[in-house]
């Protein structure tokens, strides 16, 4: 029924939605009168103007874990092209359906209510509509705009924000810590995106934004990066060509690509990084001798030179701007603030990402402004990157590293479960059968007495995982949970750890980003996970993992099914 309500929602809006946006925009035309709008471009576009996105403020997360604090789940492939055990093609690599927008672009396809309506909290922000924000003293008379910024309400995104105008959002503060969504909640749904869209809303004429985003069908988030740019934040955007079809994204280019130069817009095809001779061609990337795939522009970041008075201000998400990654899939989104090095390393690969010559982006940096954090970014070449014998081994993967270092036993007091054991507590939407190594790694880890779960989205695992995961030990099993519960599942990736990691005997680490479990996220695709030590990471990531384990959003999974889940994006 669900499902049905979305289809339907997506059609009407398909037939709703003005024609003519880009051509018109490049004749300097108007594309359509404002009255023209879909009700779901004006309700939903996050100008001051409208209540989209008002009253879902967020808690302060650096005090206490969200109280929905569920992650999202929606934005891989589901078609594979991880190598399967046999040589064959699996059937997970490929972006699934439910990364994709509505055909329409429309931001809210689904019957659901586009607004949270919880109440503000006080003190973390106010909105101030957009036909009253003051514009800095400047006469009207005096008021300059950026290119198209005057006459915004014929692409629905609100009133004319003039250069040096307030900015949407006043009063919100970013502060350290992790957001998460709930897709059966609208507070919930919106909680991840909103963290997000905040933030643009927040940003100052004069400070520089830059964006990763794997896809962004949503309106919102298009109003939000447009009048940011419209008022004098500069803007530079990168993202996957898979999603240019849509109206968000097209939205996006359009203005961010007239310049000045502190604001542009690229996107990648097969990557950010493919530089590969069957690049030149619309194919899959052969990378063994039958199995195929194609590489994306996964990663899912933002970073603010300046928020709100706060510097160095970083986001980096598991989820994208889409409408089943909010009203489907489990997802989170983490902020970094006053960290200068993590904001300088994403900025420096966001460059290398524009630059898209290299087949190797592969870095990590450390930071030690509080909390630690260890920031990776993907893809990890070899040295032959067109033969057809390269393999993915656990030499080169830094998951693999870092399991390793787990010790079962040994922990200072406080630290681990009940039973003074290490805890390893996974959260995992796709796993192909080139990296099974992690199994087995997981697999010794619960032999040497290890505490390890598992939490899963049944219908993106290739079908050799399981059962390297359930094979008997003297400590029994690993649990293992679905997520997949009705139109929702798990597309969160995390690995949780409380107790002995190496010589530390007092580890609360945790580990989320936008890779998945499988080679493409490894080798070829531009991914960025950070690994993220204190206590309140652990605290607010385990208090997600003890809601997502309850039988409320998970249940018990021994066997999967024979064939993969192709989710279509309502």
């Amino acid at each position: 029924m669900r499902l049905g309500l979305k289809l339907v929602g997506a059609l009407m809006v398909m037939a709703l939605i003005p024609t003519g946006l880009e051509s018109a925009f490049a004749e300097g035309e108007t594309a359509a009168p404002a009255s023209s709008a879909t009700p779901a471009e004006q309700s939903q576009s996050p100008s001051a103007t409208d209540a989209m996105a008002e009253g879902t403020a967020l808690p302060n997360q650096a005090e206490e874990p969200t109280a929905t604090g569920e992650p999202s789940t929606a934005e891989e492939t589901t078609a594979t092209g991880e190598p399967s055990a046999s040589g064959e093609p699996s059937a997970s690599e490929e972006p699934s359906a439910s990364e994709e927008p509505s055909a329409t672009g429309d931001p809210s396809a689904s019957g659901e209510p586009t607004a949270a309506p919880s109440p503000t909290v006080a003190g973390q922000e106010s909105a101030v509509p957009s036909a009253t924000v003051p514009t800095g003293g400047i006469a009207a008379a005096e008021l300059t705009y950026r290119p198209k910024c005057d006459r915004l309400p014929a692409y629905g995104l609100g009133e004319p924000v003039a250069l040096g105008q307030a900015p949407d959002r006043l009063g919100w503060v970013p502060v350290e810590g992790t957001v998460f969504g709930d897709p059966n909640t609208t507070a919930g749904a919106w909680a991840v995106v909103n963290q997000m869209l905040h933030a643009l809303q927040t940003a100052e004429a004069g400070t520089n934004v830059r964006i990763a985003m794997y896809s962004n069908t949503r309106m919102e988030a298009a109003s939000a990066i447009v009048r940011a740019y419209c008022r004098g934040v500069n803007i530079r955007y990168v993202t996957d060509d898979h999603g240019m079809s849509f109206q968000a994204s097209k939205l996006v280019k359009a203005f961010l690509s007239q310049g000045p130069t502190g604001s542009s817009f690229k996107a990648c095809y097969l990557s950010c990084s493919s530089n590969f001779t069957w690049r030149k061609r619309r194919l899959r990337v052969v990378t063994t001798i039958n199995p195929r795939y194609r590489p994306y522009m996964h990663a899912k970041y933002l970073t603010f030179d300046n928020l709100a008075g706060v510097p160095h201000v970083s986001m980096l998400s598991s989820g994208n701007f889409t409408a089943t990654q909010m009203w489907s899939g489990w997802n989170n989104v983490y902020t970094a603030v006053k960290d200068k090095t993590t904001y300088d390393f994403l900025n420096n690969r966001f460059n290398e990402m524009v630059k898209d010559s290299s087949g190797n982006d592969y870095a990590v940096k450390a930071s030690y402004a509080a909390p630690t954090k260890v920031t990776y970014f993907f893809p990890r070449g070899v040295k032959n990157p067109r033969s057809s014998k390269q393999t993915v081994t656990s030499k080169t993967d830094p998951y693999a590293h870092f399991l390793d270092k787990i010790k079962c036993t040994g922990m200072a007091a406080g630290y681990g479960n009940s039973k003074r054991r290490t805890e390893v507590l996974v959260s995992m939407y796709q796993w192909t059968s080139a990296r099974l190594y992690l199994a087995r790694r997981l697999k010794a880890l619960k032999n040497r007495g290890c505490d390890v779960r598992v939490l899963m989205s049944a219908g993106e695992w290739d079908l050799e995982v399981m059962p390297i995961l359930r094979r008997k030990s003297r400590y029994g099993n690993i649990p293992i949970r679905n997520g997949d519960r009705g139109d929702n599942f798990i597309h969160s990736k995390f690995i949780i750890v409380n107790g002995r990691v190496g010589a530390n005997t007092k580890a609360k680490m945790v580990w989320t980003g936008s890779g998945n479990f499988t080679k493409s996220s490894l080798r070829f695709s531009n991914e960025t996970s950070i690994l993220i030590t204190g206590n309140l990471a652990y605290s607010q990531f385990k208090a997600h993992w003890n809601k997502l384990w309850s039988s409320k959003y998970s249940k018990p999974i021994t066997k999967l099914k024979k064939k993969k889940t192709v989710r279509a994006d309502p």
